[in-house]
């Protein structure tokens, strides 16, 4: 183990070693449970024993691949200081390249092609390679197989499950197979040589880190874990209302903002702004059919704004643990406008998901169940911020008093 903490100590010990070269390994879970966090830290159990690795980026840019990396760094900086992380950080980007797909076509023949371009130019020939974001993973899981055979060397590859497993059919190209399933407010880690061979691993996967607590993995109903502004990531769109409110609370107390937003999109605040491709936009693609049926309500696509709409939520919801909406809780248990498609994705992804009734004036939590009353803190790292345009100053209130118990 290269680190206090690390997950790769775990799955060497159950792994005998770990992947072998030539061998392809994958990582499924749903969105939002730290599957490429955890591929950073393979990664990284490389990069640190001064081995190269290539990181292939299918739908994030550069920046945000390497952001991965500098989270988990600045997590495992914080909870062991036997070693010069700084110097570690270093090392880790001497040896590691990365390359964005995004808006390129992507296939393994194109993984071939700029490993030959690193060898002849840069002389980077890399002992590990990790493909993040794939999306239609039955088809390219032959050619990618067949490249780590051709290589010799391992690939595990990350992609996105809504039932967080891989099909059967696919393990005839697998060697093995990592699942992350939530339990409580920690995340299980499983391994699979075959549809019908799994083993759970005895551990408990911080859901922010993927960093290993101790004991078995088991729902947390004691304090209140405490994390620092600097170290959090708020999620938001930027529109007028609520994500306004969670932006500006987020600036004053040094929390990084993100605010998703895309071609046409009226966005009052824009520090932070990121530009969603239309690619980017279409991995949030949902029927609008299957909205309606969820909200009980009727949306249709005259002019592709409120699907765009949709799509953002996203992203904004996909990359969080936690998320926080300003609205109104109707007697379905929905929530009021395009922003209640939010509520619907956290609830679905199993997010710690917390709505403030402004009709009301009070907090509700989603217990799985029902809408309980309850206080909320902010203790992820990543979280969303959104609501309703039309924000009362009993919301208003409800944001800043939110961040003041956090971050107090």
């Amino acid at each position: 183990m290269v680190y206090e903490g690390s997950p790769i100590g775990v799955l060497a010990a159950a792994l005998d070693g770990g992947l072998a070269p030539g061998q392809l390994g994958v990582i499924s879970a749903r969105p939002g449970m730290g599957k490429s966090a955890l591929l950073a830290h393979i990664a990284l159990d490389y990069l640190l024993r001064d081995l190269s690795v290539l990181h292939v980026a299918v739908h994030d840019t550069v920046d945000s691949a390497r952001a991965h990396y500098d989270t988990v760094f600045k997590s495992v900086a914080r909870h062991s200081q036997a070693r010069d992380w700084s110097s570690a950080q270093l090392t880790a980007e001497r040896h590691r390249m990365i390359h964005s797909y995004l808006d390129r076509p992507f296939d393994a023949n194109a993984i071939k092609v700029s490993l030959q371009m690193l060898a002849d130019v840069m002389q980077f020939q890399p002992k590990l390679l990790v493909l993040d974001g794939l999306d239609d993973v039955a088809s390219h899981l032959p050619g990618l197989r067949a490249l780590a055979q051709a290589l010799n060397v391992p690939i595990w590859v990350c992609f996105r499950s809504d039932d967080g497993k891989l099909a059967p059919l696919l393990f005839e190209h697998v060697s093995l197979s990592l699942r992350l399933t939530p339990k409580g407010r920690d995340i299980c880690l499983s391994l699979h040589r075959s549809p019908h061979d799994a083993k759970s691993l005895e551990v408990s996967l911080d859901p922010n880190t993927l960093l290993v607590r101790a004991g078995r993995a088991e729902p947390i109903t004691h304090a209140v874990t405490r994390v620092a502004p600097e170290d959090c990531t708020m999620y938001s769109g930027g529109a007028r209302g609520a994500e306004v409110a969670f932006g500006e609370a987020a600036n004053r107390l040094g929390v990084l903002e993100v605010n998703f937003t895309f071609d046409g999109h009226r966005q009052e605040r824009n520090q932070g702004s990121y530009l969603l491709s239309p690619r980017e936009l279409a991995a949030g693609d949902v029927s609008l059919a299957y909205v309606s049926k969820r909200l009980s309500r009727t949306y249709n696509a005259e002019g592709g704004l409120i699907r765009r709409v949709l799509q953002t939520l996203w992203h904004m919801v996909s990359r969080s643990q936690q998320v926080f909406v300003v609205g109104a809780i109707q007697e379905d248990g929905t929530v009021v406008g395009g922003t209640g498609w939010s509520v619907e994705l956290a609830r679905m992804w199993n997010k710690d998901l917390w709505v403030f009734d402004q009709d009301k004036d009070y907090w509700f939590k989603w217990n799985g169940e029902d809408w309980v009353p309850g206080e909320p803190t902010i203790r992820t790292i990543h979280f969303t911020g959104t609501g309703t345009r039309y924000l009362k100053e009993t919301g208003k209130a409800a944001i800043t008093a939110l961040y003041a118990r956090s971050f107090s």
